[in-house]
């Protein structure tokens, strides 16, 4: 029998599931999977805390349920990511790291074009349980966004989409002001630092929709960041519930700047670099 084909994964969907943190959990992220196919999506924009140590068992248990519903997946980095691990994937010239025949890694400051739609892609977060994880096995410093990441992103120039794991400063996130106090003080402060390098890039690309992870929260809220409306989807994490984890959306429905066009050069490129 032969194989089936290697699906492109950046082909143009007619409908997106975005998912929320999976944190490796191999029968949640095939659930999500199923659930995603039955709304009808064509792919899935994972949002971080995907693989943790992108283990065979995780990894091969979703590519075929991949395979089974014909979807394919495509995710950013979170901050409970074995980076060395992750990094090690190389980038392919289509600008993104393969991970298995359907599972794909959007390198941050990734972006490309889907319909009228410029996206960017951005992990990372810190981690507020940071003293109780040991580095190079539970925590890795690689998860903050750096300079670089920041002029990446930006040098690309406008952007509708964000797909990221933390979000931008600015954004009211419920319910997480009333948790701050089960943190140590000092790691909310570099939490809330992160939040405001991620306003630099959002300041300078100025997307009109943002979807997210990290905070184990679903919500949706319409705020303005300075430059207009922009629509903010925060998901939930696995454990939850199927319908908190995964929002389906059609394309046609994304929000894109007004008046502004997709020009014609190449559909997915890092921005710099």
């Amino acid at each position: 029998m032969q194989a089936p084909a290697v699906p492109d994964p950046l082909a143009t969907p007619a409908r997106i599931a975005f998912a929320g943190d999976w944190h490796a959990n191999t029968r949640w992220g095939i659930a999500a999977i199923q659930y995603a196919a039955d709304l009808g999506a064509d792919v899935i924009v994972q949002l971080g805390d995907f693989g943790y140590e992108f283990r065979a068992a995780f990894l091969d248990g979703l590519d075929r349920a991949l395979t089974r519903t014909g979807l394919r997946l495509l995710f950013v980095d979170g901050n409970h990511e074995d980076f060395p691990v992750l990094l090690r994937y190389p980038i392919r010239p289509n600008g993104l790291r393969q991970i298995t025949d359907r599972i794909w890694h959007l390198p941050r400051g990734f972006r490309w074009v889907w319909g009228r739609v410029r996206w960017l892609a951005l992990g990372g977060a810190h981690s507020v349980d940071r003293p109780r994880r040991e580095p190079g096995t539970s925590w890795w410093r690689e998860e903050a966004i750096t300079d670089s990441d920041i002029e990446r992103s930006i040098a690309g120039g406008p952007a509708d989409v964000l797909v990221s794991h933390d979000c931008p400063s600015g954004v009211d996130i419920p319910g997480l002001a009333e948790s701050a106090h089960l943190w140590p003080a000092e790691e909310i402060e570099a939490a809330e630092a992160h939040r405001s390098r991620m306003r630099i890039v959002v300041d300078a690309v100025r997307p009109r929709a943002i979807w997210h992870g990290h905070f184990h929260r679903q919500y949706s809220t319409s705020t303005d960041l300075g430059y207009g409306p922009v629509v903010v989807h925060g998901l939930d994490c696995d454990g939850s519930s199927l319908d908190r984890n995964v929002m389906v959306v059609a394309l046609d429905d994304i929000p894109v700047a007004p008046g502004d066009s997709v020009d014609a050069g190449p559909r997915n490129a890092l921005a710099a670099g």
